[in-house]
């Protein structure tokens, strides 16, 4: 399972685990620069080495609200540079970080996003509450209350769900 599990969501994005950003000969590797820690208890691991951080503290938990943070995922990387986005399992809060970031980058419903994501990465599972928020800011996204902001680049990606 140690090989295959970090497979790119999109070019430049990959999701994982704590394994997997332990891990700075992968990222050097995967030329990721940058990493979203969506955890409120784990080590940023190498910023001594160079790679920018932003942490997203958030538990996985049916009381989380991780919808405050849709709006944050910024296309974060520079002169081609990856992102990496992990929570300790890479199943829910990251995913969901990741769910949200297609919708609101690409013309993905939530269904399509989620779909798609699961086929890259097959233990992805956002909890019921997460599942919940999603739907909601595929709401504000349809009715306009949240802009989306269509990356050229990422044309194409909708239909390969």
């Amino acid at each position: 399972m140690s090989n295959n599990t970090f497979i790119p969501i999109l070019p430049f994005l990959y999701l994982g685990n704590e394994r997997d950003a332990q891990d700075l000969d992968l990222l050097l590797r995967l030329n990721i620069g940058f990493v979203v820690n969506v955890t409120t208890h784990l080590p940023l691991y190498h910023q001594k080495a160079g790679l920018r951080y932003k942490r997203l503290p958030a538990t996985d938990n049916s009381k989380q609200n991780l919808r405050q943070y849709f709006e944050e995922q910024r296309h974060e990387s520079r002169s081609g540079q990856g992102v990496l986005v992990h929570c300790q399992a890479g199943v829910s809060r990251s995913a969901t970080v990741v769910i949200a970031y297609l919708m609101k980058h690409t013309l993905m419903t939530m269904t399509d996003a989620y779909k798609y994501v699961r086929s890259r990465r097959p233990v992805v599972s956002p909890n019921l509450n997460f599942m919940g928020q999603l739907l909601e800011f595929e709401r504000d996204l349809n009715s306009g209350v949240t802009p989306r902001i269509l990356m050229p680049k990422l044309n194409g990606v909708e239909t390969q769900v």
